[in-house]
């Protein structure tokens, strides 16, 4: 396929050889020259940028795929919604960023509720003797 350059000939396979709109290389230019200001070594402060923004987001996602489900409880973990599993006490992890949903259901916890009779409270501690001039009274 041959290839001419010039006043708009055949220009290949990707185009017909016109020449782009100067807009438009401008607009494209001035993407690019953002995007190595942003780049480690492009710019003074665009390196850091881009360092604090994935540090920040390494540490987010590290602290919402870690969690502890109690030794009374199961954790049932779902993935968008869908139940995916029942994870056992202890340290667990799960998908982060909100992909993973773990609900901690109390299991082993015995909640009482009584009808018709009550239940005697326990005795009272009793309190010390009383003490008369230093001296204990019985």
């Amino acid at each position: 396929m041959p290839l001419q350059s010039g006043d708009g000939g055949q220009g290949g396979p990707w185009g017909d050889g016109r020449r782009r709109d100067p807009e438009l290389e401008e607009m494209i230019r001035h993407g690019q020259d953002r995007l190595k200001w942003m780049m480690p070594g492009g710019g003074p402060r665009g390196g850091m940028i881009l360092l604090i923004t994935c540090l920040v987001l390494a540490v987010l996602g590290a602290w919402s795929a870690f969690y502890t489900v109690p030794s009374d409880s199961v954790a049932v973990v779902q993935r968008f919604g869908k139940y995916l599993e029942d994870v056992p006490p202890g340290l667990q992890f799960k998908l982060p960023f909100g992909v993973d949903v773990a609900t901690i259901v109390p299991v082993k916890r015995q909640l009482k509720q009584e009808f018709g009779f009550t239940t005697p409270p326990p005795p009272i501690p009793t309190r010390a003797p009383a003490t008369e001039g230093g001296r204990r009274r019985w």
